[in-house]
């Protein structure tokens, strides 16, 4: 099974922090989402602290993988979590779409080769996220 992020919503966590703040103040959210590219180490002591649940802000973004895999793998991990789309490109290749909560919710259940890539697809697009999946609850 390989597992690569080919797209991911831009300034991921920057926008998740955004989006904390912007339902706990009265500041406008374009004026807050920039004010952030300021303060790196606030987005991520904001966003360190989410819960993975059903909506929770991290439902409102949109991650792309392509994935190498067997009609029975794809079918187990769709078993395991309906909220990711898979689309056969052919052969045994697909395209997966799911969201930032459906991705860490998955891999926080399932320490499984698919649950392991997609860990490892966070690094670069959610660092945060990827850190506290990597140790755990």
């Amino acid at each position: 099974m390989k597992l690569e992020l080919i797209v991911a919503t831009p300034e991921l966590e920057r926008l998740i922090a955004t989006a904390i703040l912007t339902t706990s103040s009265g500041s406008r959210p374009s004026a807050i989402f920039h004010r952030l590219s300021e303060e790196p180490g606030r987005v991520e002591r904001l966003v360190s602290r989410i819960e993975v649940h059903h909506g929770s802000i991290l439902d409102h973004n949109r991650l792309c993988w392509t994935l190498e895999a067997t009609e029975g793998e794809v079918l187990d991990i769709y078993l395991r979590h309906r909220f990711f789309s898979f689309t056969r490109v052919g052969g045994s290749r697909w395209l997966v779409s799911a969201n930032l909560r459906t991705a860490a919710s998955y891999a926080r259940q399932h320490r499984d080769a698919f649950g392991d890539a997609l860990i490892e697809s966070l690094a670069e697009v959610a660092p945060t996220i990827h850190g506290k999946i990597q140790r755990g609850p």
